[in-house]
This record gives C-alpha cells, sequence and structure tokens, in this order.
C-alpha cells in the first residue's frame, strides 16, 4: 500500500541524511536536555536556533518550547491576563482553546464581536482540515486588539520564503500579533514555537509554565540548523509532486484544494476506500474527537516518489468517474 497521509510534508523524518544530522546532535547533547531553561547551564543552542527562526520568519524574537500546544496554550495563559476577552475563531485549533475563551462557530459572530468590543483574536493561519485560509480581509476591517495565530500548518512550506505567516500577516494588520506553531509538522521537529515582539516573549518566558517545562529535544535544533540543504532539496521534490498533480486536483469536482498546500480534501469519503482498492491509504478520520466531523484528505510529501505520485495522478482522474 502507498500511503497519502501524515504531516512530515518535506519528508524529513526518514530523510536519511537529516537523521544522520540528528545522530551527531544526540551525540553532542545527549537524548534530550531535561532541565529549565532558567538555568545557567542550559545549552546555547536554544537561543542560536531562537535567533536563527526569528530572522528567517521576520519576527523581531521567537521562543522555543516543547510542542505547538505547549506554545499555545503558554500564549492563551498569558493573555488570559491583560484584561481583554479571548474570542477564539472557528478556525482556531485546540491548542488555542483556553476555558476563559468565547468558542465560536460562526464567522459572522466572530467578527461582529471583534468589531463591537476591543478583543484578542485567535485562528490558525491555514485549516488543514478543511482546506481553507480565514477570511483575512474582514478579519483586518474588525480590528482586534490582538491576534494570535498558530502557523502550524504554514511553517516550513507555505508563505514567504516558507516561512510561514509572519512576513505578511504582521504587514496587513493593526493589531499586535503573536504567532504559535507546532514545528513537528514540515520541520519534523519535536518543538513548539512563538513567534513575537521582544516584550511580549519576555513576559512569556516569565512565566512559571516555561521555566518549569522542559525544551525541546537540542539534537533536533541542531539537525535544523545544520541541514537547511537537505530542507531546500525537500522543498524542490514537493513542488515538482504539486506541479504534477495540482492541474489534475483543479479539474476534478468535489476535491478542495491551496494553491501549493500538500494537502486536499475529499468531499465524498467513499473515495477513500475505493482508493485503498487501488492501494492507496490516505487520512480519514474523524478529528479531534469522536463526535467530530469527519475529514478524508490525501496527503503528499517530499519523500513519496516519482512513481508514487504518479500512480496517484492516474488514480485522481478516475475520481470523477467513480462519483458519476
Amino acid at each position: 500500500m502507498i500511503v497519502f497521509s501524515g504531516t512530515s510534508y518535506l519528508g524529513l523524518t526518514s530523510h536519511p541524511d537529516f537523521l544522520s544530522l540528528v545522530k551527531e546532535g544526540l551525540d553532542r547533547y545527549g537524548t534530550h536536555y531535561g532541565g529549565s531553561r532558567l538555568s545557567p547551564l542550559c545549552p546555547e543552542i536554544f537561543e542560536e536556533a531562537e535567533a536563527a527562526f526569528a530572522e528567517w520568519t521576520g519576527a523581531p524574537a521567537a521562543l522555543l518550547v516543547g510542542s505547538g500546544s505547549a506554545a499555545g496554550q503558554l500564549a492563551a495563559r498569558y493573555l488570559a491576563h491583560e484584561n481583554l476577552p479571548l474570542q477564539i475563531g472557528p478556525l482556531a485549533h485546540p491548542a488555542l482553546w483556553w476555558p476563559q475563551g468565547t468558542m465560536h462557530t460562526n464567522w459572522d459572530a466572530f467578527l461582529e464581536t471583534l468589531r463591537t468590543k476591543p478583543s484578542v483574536a485567535f485562528t490558525d493561519a491555514l485549516d488543514p482540515l478543511g482546506i481553507q485560509l480565514p477570511p483575512w480581509k474582514s478579519l483586518w476591517a474588525a480590528k482586534p486588539a490582538r491576534l494570535v495565530v498558530d502557523d502550524s500548518h504554514t511553517l516550513g512550506w507555505y508563505g514567504p520564503q516558507y516561512a510561514g505567516s509572519w512576513r505578511q500577516l504582521n504587514s496587513q494588520t493593526e493589531a499586535e500579533l503573536l504567532v504559535t506553531a507546532s514545528l513537528g509538522k514540515a520541520l519534523a521537529l519535536p518543538a513548539g514555537i512563538l513567534l513575537g515582539e521582544e516584550q511580549t516573549l519576555t513576559k512569556l518566558r516569565k512565566l512559571p509554565q516555561f521555566g518549569g517545562a522542559s525544551p525541546p529535544p537540542p539534537a533536533f535544533l541542531y539537525a535544523w540548523l545544520n541541514g537547511q540543504d537537505i530542507i531546500t532539496a525537500q522543498r524542490q521534490k514537493l513542488q515538482a509532486h504539486l506541479d504534477q498533480l495540482l492541474p489534475t486536483i483543479k479539474a476534478i469536482p468535489g476535491i478542495r484544494y491551496l494553491d501549493n498546500f500538500p494537502v486536499f480534501g475529499l468531499q465524498h469519503h467513499n473515495w477513500g476506500e475505493k482508493l485503498r482498492q487501488k492501494g492507496i491509504l490516505i487520512s480519514s478520520f474523524r478529528y479531534p474527537n469522536e463526535d467530530s466531523p469527519m475529514y478524508s484528505r490525501i496527503i503528499v510529501k517530499a519523500d513519496h516518489t516519482k512513481e508514487e505520485v504518479a500512480y496517484l495522478w492516474e488514480c485522481l482522474e478516475g475520481l470523477g468517474e467513480w462519483f458519476l
């Protein structure tokens, strides 16, 4: 079976050269640094990686934490004490959900709330389940006081310089921007990150939930810092796959897509079974819990071979006929 699922868009989780760099990092730093980032004995590689992430994304500062969920919860906890109501938008990942926030399932109600009172707005930069972007122009017009964006599925592949959405969003919004992200998607790093103003991240560093938590394993940061040539080559492979597939994808009714995003949503879940009969397994399950909607998606990654992508292309051409 050929598996078109998962979130390692650049295929780094099993790339032999990237794994070699991780092993080099393990030899240097061990399996993990289980101490506090506030310790004077903390390895300097964390600050080196944060500086590199800030420069790459265009953000004033970066802060590394153990996971994307930890990044989102740290941001929400900090903002919950800033005397502004938290408005959690329809696309906000569960990492940004907070008990004191107001959950919105309707965009119109969410935007109207932002227009009527100063608030913190939470949203994802890109919805990898519904394969859609937020209504950015309407969000700018609503003028939230602060904007928190989960960049997990964009950072590393999407946006200017493949660096996610900081540059684009920060130039368009009047709100103070704070970006959170898992680095475990395109970049395959067991880590999370926050991007924001220096003074904001300085406050986040002072939270006990930051100082009392373990940071990500430094070996993986070593691999990222030293593996940029590998990452660039993997981006080129993924781009070639998408260039081959997108013309066919765009011609098939019932498939949701975004230009240059390697995830394609199937509106008809039975297509997943038909693909399975052809030897292709896709992502199809309810998320984030068993009562949630079903999402069926084809996910293309850089580590797929040309032959595998060509076979998927052949099968996709028949999808319309199967549905009819």
